[in-house]
């Protein structure tokens, strides 16, 4: 085997825009440039970027065998999601799915909500994986390896029966796409079922996810960083989380919407901006937020009429957003209902009633993709 530590290795890492790398050489790739820490808010955001939605290794090889050497951190939430999700590597063969592999062991990442402190983060050590993708052939090839959607994963060596070569330039447009944990898709089995990644494979695009759950709060400094971005195609999915945090009332929603455009726009005059709605959500199309949690699972409760004014609902959202994307009479913005990717019909693939499961994912990437495609192929 020839042995790489994967920073001095011909690999790309593809879909992160900053890394952390301890002492040993572990490499964990963000999905935020370094410069957007000192904007956090808390350490919200920052454990979201951390969560490879949308990451995948890119490089060339004729190895029959590879392995790569990972310490994943799987969540964990105390009272909302106990079990762990498993964390999925999906291997990729000249764009052709081929494998995929479990990580078996790592950390627990777990998250416990408090009165006093907000969420509290704590992490119970586990042990390190090596993934082993075999029986891959002497041919020359093009090798993607997708990180999974459901943990944070820190990268140590990489090894093969060949050499690693630098990837072939990337010919696919970009999509860069801007969303919740809807679009993080941490319910998704594997990367392969996340929506935004099933699509993108669909319609043969090259995606960047910034898919942050719970964190899509239209910050100044993701608005910047996708219009540094450089994309042939933008989609930007708001309004859940808006509601889930009861972060907003309508009166600063409808103008950070326009600033988020706006400061794409300063950039990228004419990129295709797709501006998508809420997906249906059964507790907040009419009761707003904030998003409440029992032993029962995810709920919401009416407010008070001299506390309600202004309050956002799913319903509003997609009635506001529509009506900011006509009035800026933007040739190159465009609107989608969410409720033409995920509705009512499909509640049975939303046992949580707010995230979809796997299967619904995959709904979703489909029917994004019939809805696109036309319009993917003039761009």
């Amino acid at each position: 085997m020839i042995d790489y530590q994967i920073s001095e290795s011909p690999v790309e890492f593809v879909g992160a825009l900053g890394f952390d790398t301890d002492v040993q050489g572990w490499v964990t790739p963000r999905r935020l440039p370094d410069w957007t820490r000192n904007q956090f808010a808390d350490a919200g955001i920052d454990r979201m970027a951390k969560f490879p939605a949308g990451v995948r290794l890119r490089f060339a090889t004729n190895a029959d065998e590879i392995r790569l050497e990972v310490l994943v951190s799987k969540l964990v939430i105390t009272g909302e999601s106990e079990v762990e999700r498993p964390a999925a590597f999906d291997l990729l063969v000249n764009g052709q799915e081929r494998a995929t592999v479990l990580a078996e062991h790592g950390n627990i990442l777990r998250l416990t909500a408090t009165q006093l402190e907000g969420v509290v983060e704590s992490v119970e050590p586990g042990a390190a994986d090596l993934l082993i993708f075999a029986g891959l052939g002497d041919n020359e090839k093009e090798i993607e390896i997708w990180f999974p959607t459901t943990a944070i994963v820190a990268v140590g060596r990489i090894s093969a029966t060949r050499e690693i070569h630098p990837p072939a330039p990337q010919s696919k447009k970009r999509w860069v796409h801007y969303g919740s944990s809807i679009s993080q898709c941490s319910e998704a089995d594997r990367p392969m079922d996340a929506w935004p990644i099933h699509a993108a494979q669909l319609l043969k695009l090259d995606l960047i996810n910034f898919g942050f759950g719970g964190e899509c709060q239209l910050d100044g400094f993701v608005a910047r960083t996708i219009a540094e971005t450089a994309a042939d195609f933008i989609s930007l999915k708001l309004g859940i989380n808006i509601v889930n945090a009861d972060s907003m009332r309508e009166r600063t929603f409808i103008p950070a919407v326009h600033c988020l455009l706006d400061t794409i726009r300063l950039q990228q005059p004419t990129t295709p901006i797709l501006v998508i709605s809420p997906v249906w959500c059964p507790f907040h199309e009419n009761v707003p937020g904030p998003t409440l949690l029992s032993a029962g699972g995810f709920y919401s409760e009416e407010r008070p009429l001299e506390s309600a004014f202004g309050a956002l609902t799913l319903t509003r959202i997609r009635t506001i957003l529509a009506d900011v994307v006509q009035k800026r009479t933007d040739a190159n913005l465009h609107f989608m209902n969410g409720l033409e990717l995920f509705t009512s019909a499909d509640k049975n693939h939303m046992p949580d009633s707010l995230h979809p499961d796997s299967f619904g994912y995959r709904l979703m990437g489909q029917r994004f993709a019939a809805l696109q495609d036309s319009f993917i192929q003039t761009i």
